[in-house]
C-alpha cells in the first residue's frame, strides 16, 4: 500500500538560518518615516514589493496606542466563539471525514517562524490568519505531522516581509537580499487574503503623528512662562549675580535679568485661541478606530461631547465578525481540508467542512415577551426548550430548587360581628378565604409540580423505559417529596390564609347560630 504521506511536506522551509539573517538586519522603519517615504512604500506594495510596507505596518501596530487597542480586538473577536465540523450528508464516509477533521483541527499547533515562544492551537491560528485584515495577506507554512493517533500539522506564521508579490502570487524570499522568491505550493503553504486596512491606517498614522510631534514641541516651548528679573544693582555685582542664580534655580527654559531702566519688547509665539493639533489627532484616531471596528470607540465619542458613546458596534461589528469568520472558513476549507481528507481518507471530495461559530446575537427581551405571550395564551412550551434558550441547565434531582418570593395575600374584607349575622357576608368571607388558600397552596406546591413535569419531560426526551420513570417517581416520593411538603407546611403565607379561613368559619358559624336563635324567639 502506498504511503499517503509521501507527498506531504514534513520539513520546514523557513529555516532557523533564514530567521537569524532577518534578526541580524532588522531595524525600526518608523523612526525616520516621512510622508514621502510612506508614499513610496505604498506604491512599492502595489507593485508587488511588499517588504518595506509590511515592516512599517507591523511596527505601527505595535507602537500606536489606538492601533494597539483596536487591531487585537478585531483579530480576537472571531476566535473567541470556537469552531465545529459539520457534515453535508448522513453517511458513514461523512462521519469518518468529520472525525478526521475534528481530530486534525483539535490537535494542530500554531506557532511563529520568527518567534518560537509563540505556541497555541486553533484559536491562535485564527488570530494569526486575521493579520490579513490589516496587511492584506497572512502566510502560514504547513508542516504535516502524521502520528499513530491521527494526522496533525504545525502551522508556522511567516511574516509578510519574507515574501514578494511581483508575479501576482506571493512567493517566499529565501534570503534578505533576494528580490524574486520561490512559489508557495498548495498543501505546503496557506495564504489568507483580507481587506488590507493598514494602507489607509498608515496614512492616518502619519497625519496623526506629525501634528502630535508639533504639539509636543509647542508644549516644550510655550508650556512654561519665562521669568524676567529686574534689579537696580550693577551688572556683575554680587546682587546681580545672586538674582541670576536665583532665576536659574527655578529650572525654567528661559529667563533674563535687566536693570530697572532697560526696555524689552516681547515676542509672543504662542497661538491665540484653540490649538489645531488636538482636533487633527482626534480625527485620525477616530478614522483608525472606525476602519478596524466599524465605528469609533465609545470613549472617544463620550469624551468629545457628542453623546454617551458611538454606535459601535451593534450591527456593524456583527457584520465585520461574520465576514471575518467566512474568510477563515473559506481559507481553511479550500487550502487545508482537501489535503487532510486526501492524506487520511484517500479522497479529497469533502462531505464535511469546518465552521467557525458566530457570536450569540440573541434578543433576550424579545424572547421573554414571546414566551410570556405563548404561556398566557395557553400554548404548550417545553421546559427543556425554555432552559436551553436562556442557557440554563435542568437541575439534578438532588439539588435544592430556588423559589420566587411569596406574593402577599390580598387582605380579606373586614367584617364586624354585627355584619357577621348576615349569612351572605359570612359566606362571601368564607369563599374568599378558601380561594386564597387554594392560591397559596398552588404557589407553595409549585416546586412539586415543576419537579414532576421535569421528570416526565426528561422521560419523553430520552424515550426512557416506563419502569425507569416509575423508579424515578418512587425515588421522588421517598426522598424529595417529604422535604418539599415540610417547606409547604412551614410557609408563612399558607399559615396566614389558614388563619383567615378559620376566622371566616367561626364568623359564619356565629352568624348561623344567631339566626337560629332569632327564629326560635320569634316562634316563641
Amino acid at each position: 500500500m502506498k504511503n499517503p504521506f509521501r507527498k506531504a511536506k514534513t520539513q520546514e522551509t523557513v529555516t532557523s538560518e533564514r530567521v537569524q539573517m532577518y534578526l541580524r538586519t532588522r531595524f525600526n522603519p518608523i523612526r525616520s518615516l516621512t510622508p514621502a517615504t510612506l508614499s513610496y512604500q505604498l506604491d512599492r506594495f502595489d507593485s508587488g514589493y511588499v517588504r518595506d510596507a509590511a515592516l512599517t505596518w507591523d511596527k505601527m501596530e505595535e507602537r500606536d496606542d489606538v492601533l494597539k487597542s483596536v487591531a487585537p480586538k478585531r483579530k480576537k473577536a472571531v476566535s473567541r466563539h470556537g469552531w465545529e465540523v459539520v457534515m453535508f450528508e448522513e453517511s458513514p464516509e461523512a462521519q469518518a471525514q468529520k472525525d478526521a477533521l475534528e481530530q486534525f483541527f483539535g490537535s494542530l499547533t500554531a506557532t511563529s517562524a520568527v518567534d518560537g515562544n509563540v505556541k497555541g492551537g486553533m484559536s491562535m491560528l485564527m488570530r494569526q490568519m486575521m493579520d490579513a485584515v490589516g496587511k492584506r495577506y497572512a502566510v502560514h507554512e504547513i508542516v504535516w505531522q502524521p502520528r499513530p493517533e491521527g494526522l496533525t500539522a504545525e502551522f508556522r506564521f511567516v511574516p509578510l516581509w519574507f515574501c514578494e508579490n511581483t508575479t501576482g502570487r506571493l512567493r517566499y524570499l529565501q534570503n534578505e537580499g533576494a528580490t524574486a522568491g520561490i512559489d508557495l505550493a498548495e498543501g505546503e503553504w496557506m495564504v489568507t487574503s483580507g481587506d488590507g486596512l493598514m494602507q489607509a491606517c498608515s496614512v492616518a498614522y502619519m497625519f496623526k503623528h506629525m501634528p502630535l510631534k508639533d504639539w509636543v514641541l509647542y508644549s516644550e516651548r510655550h508650556g512654561m512662562p519665562g521669568l524676567h528679573g529686574v534689579t537696580d544693582a550693577a551688572e556683575g555685582s554680587t546682587e546681580w549675580n545672586s538674582l541670576v542664580t536665583a532665576l536659574q534655580n527655578f529650572g525654567v527654559d528661559w529667563a533674563l535679568v535687566t536693570n530697572r531702566g532697560a526696555e524689552i519688547d516681547t515676542v509672543d509665539a504662542a497661538a491665540a485661541g484653540e490649538l489645531p493639533y488636538p482636533k487633527l489627532v482626534e480625527r485620525m484616531d477616530r478614522a483608525i478606530a472606525a476602519l478596524w471596528r466599524g465605528a469609533d470607540l465609545s470613549t472617544m465619542s463620550a469624551g468629545s461631547g457628542e453623546g454617551t458613546g458611538a454606535s459601535l458596534q451593534g450591527e456593524e461589528a456583527d457584520i465585520l465578525e461574520d465576514d471575518d469568520a467566512e474568510m477563515i472558513e473559506e481559507t481553511l476549507n479550500r487550502q487545508v481540508v482537501p489535503f487532510v481528507l486526501q492524506y487520511t481518507r484517500g479522497n479529497s471530495h469533502a462531505l464535511a467542512e469546518l465552521k467557525v461559530t458566530r457570536g450569540n446575537q440573541q434578543d433576550v427581551k424579545l424572547d421573554l415577551e414571546v414566551d410570556r405571550f405563548l404561556l398566557d395564551s395557553g400554548c404548550p412550551v417545553s421546559i427543556n426548550d425554555l432552559l436551553e434558550r436562556y442557557g440554563r441547565p435542568l437541575p439534578d434531582a438532588a439539588e435544592d430548587l430556588a423559589r420566587a418570593a411569596a406574593k402577599p395575600a390580598a387582605p380579606l374584607a373586614n367584617v364586624s360581628l354585627a355584619n357577621a349575622r348576615d349569612n351572605s357576608t359570612a359566606g362571601q368571607l368564607l369563599a374568599a378565604a378558601r380561594m386564597q388558600l387554594a392560591e397559596a397552596q398552588q404557589h407553595v406546591l409549585r416546586p412539586v409540580a415543576e419537579r414532576l413535569n421535569a421528570l416526565y419531560n426528561q422521560a419523553d426526551a430520552q424515550d426512557a423505559d416506563p419502569e425507569d420513570l416509575a423508579n424515578a417517581l418512587r425515588a421522588f416520593r421517598d426522598d424529595e417529596l417529604p422535604e418539599l411538603l415540610a417547606q409547604v407546611n412551614a410557609d408563612p403565607e399558607t399559615a396566614d390564609v389558614l388563619n383567615d379561613l378559620m376566622a371566616a368559619a367561626l364568623l359564619n358559624g356565629y352568624a348561623e347560630a344567631a339566626h337560629a336563635r332569632k327564629g326560635a324567639d320569634d316562634a316563641g
